[in-house]
């Protein structure tokens, strides 16, 4: 088979490697149909990630299951799957309390051998462990476009959404309109907020956060960020923050935009240590939540998209072929203008 393989530094290439096998009978063979590039594939080719380099790339993708393990009972051969970015065993201690993010057997796919060496999504098959307890099935009615999107960035901006939105009726400020960004301001509409409020510098990227449901948008580059959700929210501020952008000036901006005990959830990953004044937080009752998104409700999510509640597809701006995948990657880092997200679909 072929897979993207990172070398070293921002060094990679798409190779021939051996096909994955059955390791354990809890493990299935996914043949892949479809996979994507997300900003953590940049973080991690980049070395922001402490991992290892020689290991192969990508975490997000949707396939149909070519083999099963001996132990495997929920899904069977030719079952169009999608997998989570983070896979987790469901009998470790912390995935009996939850916390399936932090799961003592788990990892990221992609990730190399500090995130469990678990192979990667960028190939045209993968092995997917503990296929029982996270593996979901894809309806019918939904296409691997949407499907693909619940295994990493929709779940995780739903995620976000969680943690910063308490009630019904209140202001949503999202900072960054990237993939995980436009995720979360199109599941923000299953939470009842007053107001949707996306921020970013690039005009492509705020229209379609208008398509996927903000009701303002702000353009860093031309407006004051702090008067304009003033002016929006008539001096009260934002309940809730969500930072999908992770630089200094959107964590600066927290406290000038926060309405008294706001909340604010970080999903994005810095590139490097960034300055908090604690102080200005602490002045206006604000709670941080910070964490990888909650990947066990892939199939609440599938079921959303079944009913036509959702549709993260427009998140995909364009779609190549998997042969073209390492100038895919190419134009991603270097952040081709219009592109937010690519689909990358496989061929036969």
């Amino acid at each position: 088979m072929r897979q993207v393989y990172v070398y070293d530094e921002n060094q990679y290439a798409l190779v021939v490697a051996p096909k994955p096998k059955i390791l354990l009978p809890t493990d299935v063979i996914v043949k892949t149909t479809a996979t994507t590039l997300c900003g953590s594939d940049v973080h991690i080719l980049q070395g922001h990630m402490n991992t290892p380099w020689g290991f192969a790339l990508g975490h997000e993708f949707v396939g149909t299951i070519e083999e099963v393990g001996s132990a495997v009972s929920g899904v069977c051969v030719g079952d169009r799957v999608v997998a989570p970015a983070a896979p987790w065993c469901g009998s470790c201690a912390r995935c009996r309390d939850g916390q399936t993010q932090a799961c003592e057997r788990g990892g990221i796919f992609g990730s190399g051998a500090a995130y469990g060496n678990l192979g990667g999504a960028h190939a045209e098959f993968v092995r997917v462990p503990w296929a029982d307890s996270c593996v979901s099935k894809i309806p019918d009615n939904v296409t691997d476009t949407q499907a693909i999107t619940v295994g990493d960035i929709l779940s995780t901006g739903w995620t976000a959404v969680k943690h910063a939105v308490s009630a019904p009726g209140q202001t949503l400020v999202v900072f960054g309109a990237g993939p995980i960004g436009l995720a979360a301001i199109h599941s923000s509409t299953l939470h009842g907020c007053a107001r949707v409020i996306a921020i970013d510098v690039m005009a492509d990227r705020l229209e379609l956060a208008k398509e996927l449901g903000a009701d303002f948008i702000i353009n860093a580059a031309e407006e004051n960020v702090s008067e304009a959700i003033s002016k929006i929210t008539a001096g009260k501020g934002a309940n809730a923050i969500i930072d999908a952008a992770g630089t200094e000036s959107t964590i600066a901006s927290w406290p000038e935009v926060a309405a008294l005990s706001a909340k604010v959830a970080m999903v994005a990953i810095p590139s490097k240590p960034i300055e908090m004044q604690l102080a200005s937080l602490l002045q206006k009752n604000i709670t941080v939540w910070s964490g990888f998104g909650d990947l066990k409700h892939m199939d609440m999510l599938l079921d959303l998209i079944s009913i036509g509640k959702l549709d993260p597809s427009p998140i995909f701006t364009e779609t190549v072929p998997f042969d073209a995948i390492e100038n895919a990657l190419d134009e991603f880092i270097s952040r081709k203008p219009g592109l937010v997200k690519p689909l990358v679909v496989m061929g036969g």
